[in-house]
C-alpha cells in the first residue's frame, strides 16, 4: 500500500516535470523561431536624436591683441537617458561621483545644502537677505517655510527614490545630481553635462569601465581658458553652466523676438560675470546640430550628420595685461609689506593697534586722461576663474570677499584727495585767488561747539600748525585748517555742484556688473534720507571725510584735473570683431561726459600742489626722489570709525606732470596712511613710462610721512 502511494507520487512529479519541459520548449520555439525576428530587432533598436554641438566662445584680447580669454579642447561628461532601473541608476550615479572625486574632478550640483551635517549654503554679508534668499528658494522648489535641510535632504531622496542603505553624506551626492537633472529638465532629447574639464585619467577608466556606466557619454568640447589664471579675473568674469531660470528668462525673450542669440540649451554655457557676462550677446556663438544613434543604454553608437559650430565674437579690452600684472603684483605686496610691518611694530610695542597689521584688501585703477580707457583694474584679494566651482563655498563665505570688484563696488572716503576739487570750486568761484593766504592756528574754532584740527596740531601739548599757506601749499602740506576754512565761505551747496561736473558720487556707466553709486554728503543726500544738514559739517566734507566713492570715480575726477578739465566716460571695451576678424562689429569711441571751463591759473595753483606732493619735502618725495620723471600726486587717510582697525589708505596721482597720460588711484583698506599706498602708483608709473627700476632704493612703507 505504502509503495503504491510512493510510485503515484513519483508519477505525479514526472508529469509536472514533463509539463514544465514542455512549457519551457514552447517559450524557446516563441523566442527563437516565431517571434525570433521581432525580438532581434527590438535587441537592435536604436533611437535617432538630433543634439546640440557647442560653438566655441569668442576670445578676450588685451589692448594689444594678447589673449586673456581663450578656449581648448576639454571632455566633459554627459548624462543620457536610459532604461535601468532607479536603484541601478542611483548606484551608477554614487560610482560615478566617486570616480570624479578620487581623480580631483568637480562635478555639477548647485542644491544650496552642505555635505553632512546638512546646512543651507546660502550666504550674504546681512543675515536679513540670507533668510530671504532661503525661503524664497524654499517657495520655488516646493518645500515648508520651516523646513530644515535635513527634511529637505528626506524629501528629496524620497522623491527620487534613493532608498535606504547610503550613508547620509552618499545620500546628498546621489541627490545632487538628480536635483541637477530635475531642474535642467533632464529627458530622452535633453541630456545633461554633470562634469566639464574632466581629467584624461578618468576618460580612460570611463571607457575601460563603459558598460558598468549606461547613459554616460564622454563628449570633446570647447572650454574656457584664461591665459594668465587669476590675473584680471574681476575684468574678464567667469562662465558657467546655465541656470534654470535663465533658460527660461531667455526662451521668453527668444520666443518674443526671434533673435538667436537669446537661443540657449539646457546645458548651455554663458557668461556670468564681468565681461563673459556683458558681452554675452557677442562672445556667444551659434550652436551646430549632430544627428546621432543610440542604443537602449543610452550609449551613443553612431553620428550620422552634423552642421559644424560658428564661434562667437573676438572682443578687444583697453587693458594692457602687463601693466595690469604690475599693478596686481605692486597691490598685493604693499598690502602684504604694510600688514608685516604692522605686526613688527605692535611685536616691539605690545599695547598698540591700529598700525597697519589688519591691511588685507585694497583696489587700484589705471585710466588714460585723454580717452577714458582703462588701462588696469586691480582689486585684491581675487580668485582664479577655472576655480571657481570647487571653491565656490569659500569664496562666498571668505570674509575678505575675494569675488568682490573693489574697483567699481567698493565706495571708500576719498580723504585728502577730495582737496583738489574743494580748491577748485573755491577759485573758480571766486572765494580764493591763488595768492590768497590762510593762517592755521591748529585747532578750527569757527563753531565753537564743534572744534576740528589739523592733522599737525597736537592737543596734548596745545601746538601745531602750518602758519599761513596759499592754495597750492595747502595741497601740498594736506593743511586741514586751510580747507575747513574755504568749505565754510564755499558752502555745501556748491560744493555738490562741483562734485556733480566730476562725477564724484555717480555712477560712470564702466562696461561691467555691480557698480555701485557711492555717496556725496551734502544737502541733497541728506533730504533724501529725511534729515538735516549741519554746517559744521561742510568742514569735513571738505577735506573728503564724509563721502564715499569708488575707486573709478576718483580716477575719473583726478583724470579730468589732469587733462585741464574734460571728463570722459571710462571704458573697458575697445573693438569687437567676428571670429575670423573679417568684419568690425563694434568701437568704443571716446566719449566727453562734461566739459569743465576752468581758468588755467586756478588748475595750475592745484596741480603744482600735486607736484609738491612728490616734490622737495613732499610727503612722499622720498618714494619719488630719483624718478626721472615728474609724477603728481595726493595722498589720503582716511578715517574708518572707532573700534573698526586702522585707517584707509588713498593715493591719487598722474603722470608725467608736463604732459599728464595716465592716471592712477590706490585705495588700501587699513592701509594706515595714504603715504603706504604710494609705491603701488610709482611701480605703474615706472613701468607705463619705460623707465628701468631694477636700482629702485629699498624703503619702508611705515616710514613714509603722513
Amino acid at each position: 500500500m505504502l509503495l503504491e502511494k510512493i510510485k503515484n507520487r513519483y508519477f505525479i512529479i514526472s508529469i509536472l516535470i514533463v509539463m514544465v519541459g514542455l512549457t519551457f520548449i514552447y517559450r524557446l520555439m516563441q523566442l527563437q523561431i516565431v517571434r525570433g525576428e521581432e525580438y532581434k530587432e527590438q535587441s537592435e533598436r536604436r533611437l535617432h536624436k538630433s543634439v546640440s554641438v557647442k560653438a566655441p566662445r569668442g576670445e578676450i584680447l588685451d589692448t594689444y591683441g594678447r589673449p586673456l580669454a581663450t578656449n581648448r579642447m576639454g571632455f566633459s561628461i554627459e548624462i543620457h537617458k536610459t532604461v535601468i532601473s532607479s536603484d541601478e541608476f542611483n548606484n551608477m550615479l554614487l560610482r560615478l561621483i566617486n570616480l570624479l572625486e578620487a581623480n580631483g574632478d568637480s562635478y555639477i550640483d548647485t542644491l544650496p545644502i552642505s555635505r553632512s551635517p546638512f546646512e543651507f549654503t546660502f550666504t550674504d554679508s546681512e543675515e536679513v537677505k540670507k533668510e530671504q534668499r532661503e525661503r524664497e528658494w524654499k517657495k520655488a522648489k516646493g518645500f515648508n517655510e520651516n523646513d530644515t535641510a535635513t527634511q529637505v535632504i528626506e524629501k528629496l531622496a524620497k522623491k527620487y527614490k534613493v532608498k535606504n542603505g547610503y550613508t547620509d553624506d552618499e545620500i546628498r551626492k546621489i541627490v545632487g545630481i538628480l536635483y541637477e537633472m530635475e531642474t535642467r529638465g533632464f529627458s530622452v532629447h535633453t541630456p545633461i553635462t554633470i562634469a566639464t574639464d574632466v581629467s584624461s585619467k578618468t576618460v580612460m577608466q570611463l571607457e575601460e569601465q563603459h558598460m558598468d556606466f549606461p547613459g554616460i557619454n564622454i563628449i570633446t568640447e570647447p572650454i574656457r581658458y584664461y591665459v594668465h589664471g587669476e590675473t584680471a579675473a574681476h575684468i574678464l568674469g567667469r562662465v558657467g553652466i546655465i541656470f534654470p531660470e535663465e533658460y527660461l528668462a531667455y526662451k521668453e525673450e527668444y520666443e518674443k523676438t526671434k533673435d538667436e542669440k537669446k537661443l540657449y540649451a539646457m546645458n548651455a554655457v554663458l557668461g556670468k560675470d564681468g565681461m563673459e557676462k556683458i558681452l554675452e550677446p557677442y562672445l556667444k556663438g551659434k550652436d551646430g546640430t549632430s544627428s546621432i544613434e543610440q542604443d537602449i543604454e543610452g550609449n551613443i553608437t553612431q553620428v550620422l550628420a552634423s552642421e559644424p559650430p560658428v564661434p562667437g565674437d573676438n572682443v578687444m579690452l583697453t587693458i594692457d595685461i602687463e601693466l595690469q600684472k604690475v599693478a596686481e603684483r605692486s597691490l598685493r605686496e604693499t598690502i602684504e609689506k604694510i600688514r608685516a610691518e604692522g605686526m613688527e611694530i605692535i611685536r616691539k610695542n605690545p599695547g598698540k593697534k591700529n598700525v597697519g597689521e589688519d591691511a588685507s584688501s585694497g583696489a587700484v585703477v589705471v585710466m588714460d586722461v585723454n580717452t577714458g580707457a582703462i588701462l588696469a583694474m586691480a582689486t585684491y584679494p581675487t580668485y582664479n576663474p577655472a576655480k571657481f566651482n570647487e571653491q565656490y563655498t569659500s569664496l562666498l563665505n571668505d570674509p575678505l570677499k575675494p569675488m568682490l570688484n573693489r574697483a567699481i563696488s567698493g565706495t571708500y572716503p576719498p580723504a585728502s584727495t577730495f582737496k583738489m576739487l574743494t580748491a577748485i570750486a573755491a577759485l573758480e568761484e571766486n572765494i580764493i585767488t591763488p595768492e590768497t593766504q590762510i593762517r592755521d592756528l591748529g585747532l578750527y574754532t569757527y563753531y565753537p561747539g564743534d572744534p576740528k584740527a589739523c592733522w599737525i596740531y597736537q592737543a596734548e601739548y596745545g601746538y601745531g600748525n602750518h602758519g599761513y599757506e596759499n592754495v597750492t601749499e595747502a595741497i601740498k602740506d594736506s593743511c586741514n585748517y586751510f580747507f575747513y576754512e574755504v568749505g565754510r565761505r564755499l558752502t555745501i551747496e556748491k560744493l555738490e555742484e562741483y562734485g556733480k561736473k566730476f562725477g564724484l558720487g555717480q555712477l560712470t556707466g564702466i562696461e561691467l556688473p555691480g557698480e555701485e553709486k557711492g555717496i556725496f554728503a551734502g544737502k541733497e543726500y541728506r533730504e533724501q534720507l529725511g534729515e538735516q544738514w549741519w554746517p559744521g559739517e561742510t568742514l569735513s566734507a571738505a577735506i573728503g571725510q564724509m563721502h564715499t566713492f569708488t575707486p573709478i570715480q576718483m580716477v575719473s575726477y583726478i583724470s579730468t584735473l589732469a587733462n585741464g578739465g574734460t571728463r570722459y566716460k571710462p571704458y573697458l571695451i575697445k573693438r569687437i570683431k567676428t571670429y575670423d576678424n573679417s568684419k568690425k562689429v563694434f568701437e568704443t569711441q571716446p566719449e566727453v561726459v562734461c566739459k569743465l571751463d576752468i581758468d588755467p591759473k586756478n588748475l595750475k595753483a592745484v596741480l603744482e600742489g600735486m607736484k609738491g606732493v612728490t616734490q622737495g619735502d613732499g610727503s612722499v618725495s622720498h618714494l619719488f626722489k630719483d624718478f626721472p620723471v615728474t609724477v603728481a600726486g595726493k595722498t589720503g587717510t582716511a578715517e574708518v570709525g572707532i573700534g573698526r582697525g586702522s585707517n584707509n589708505g588713498v593715493f591719487a596721482g598722474f603722470a608725467p606732470f608736463d604732459n599728464p597720460k595716465i592716471a592712477v588711484v590706490v585705495v588700501i583698506e587699513h592701509g594706515r596712511t595714504g603715504a603706504n599706498t604710494a609705491p603701488v602708483v610709482r611701480d605703474i608709473f615706472a613701468h607705463y613710462l619705460g623707465i628701468d627700476d631694477k636700482n629702485k632704493e629699498d624703503f619702508s612703507v611705515n616710514q613714509l610721512t603722513q
